[in-house]
């Protein structure tokens, strides 16, 4: 488990081979085993495949039209951010979204949305275990009213991840992570 975890990293690049079905589930039934406060079982996935990821697609389109409306881009300045939005949802042969729900309460919302972060990791060593290789996505689109629309999210409902999921396309690069002594102050004897 820990080589896993040492060796997995964010890969941005991958080939558009279709994963198939099965370890897609399977990556998704780790994600459930993650750790969750009072056994709330918060997460919420859309997997988005093939010709699927063209709703993806029209959903970021119409967000990044809507964001450069409201920050008053030109037509042209419009019209880039748009097509890039578009085509983030074809970078990858699956994506897949991870909704935290609310709790009853502002304390049960945050540590639903820990536990959601947790089902990520989980799918990300799962699918690195796997042999695929997988990117933890967000940005300002994933926070925009029409995407808590487009996922039917209710008020305090947060998209936690976009996963995008496939075969590597780029070599391993050496990651760079400090030693978690620099960042650790122990308490006690």
């Amino acid at each position: 488990m820990i080589r896993a975890i040492q060796t997995r990293q964010s890969v941005g690049r991958v080939r558009q081979d279709p994963v198939p079905e099965d370890l897609i589930k399977g990556i998704l039934e780790s994600a459930v085993h993650a750790p969750n406060h009072k056994i709330t079982e918060p997460w919420r996935f859309h997997v988005f495949t093939g010709k699927g990821r063209g709703e993806l697609a029209r959903a970021r389109a119409e967000t990044a039209r809507l964001q450069a409306e409201a920050e008053g881009e030109d037509e042209e300045m419009a019209a880039g951010r748009i097509s890039r939005e578009r085509k983030k949802a074809f970078r990858a042969p699956v994506i897949i979204a991870v909704i935290s729900t609310s709790g009853r309460d502002e304390v049960e919302t945050l540590e639903n949305y820990a536990a959601c972060a947790a089902a990520v990791q989980n799918m990300q060593l799962t699918a690195h275990s796997l042999g695929l290789a997988s990117i933890w996505r967000t940005g300002p689109v994933a926070y925009h009213e029409h995407m808590r629309k487009f996922f039917g999210l209710k008020e305090n409902d947060r998209i936690v991840a976009y996963l995008h999921l496939g075969y590597p396309d780029m070599g391993e690069r050496p990651r760079r992570r400090r030693p978690a002594g620099e960042r650790t102050v122990w308490h006690g004897d």
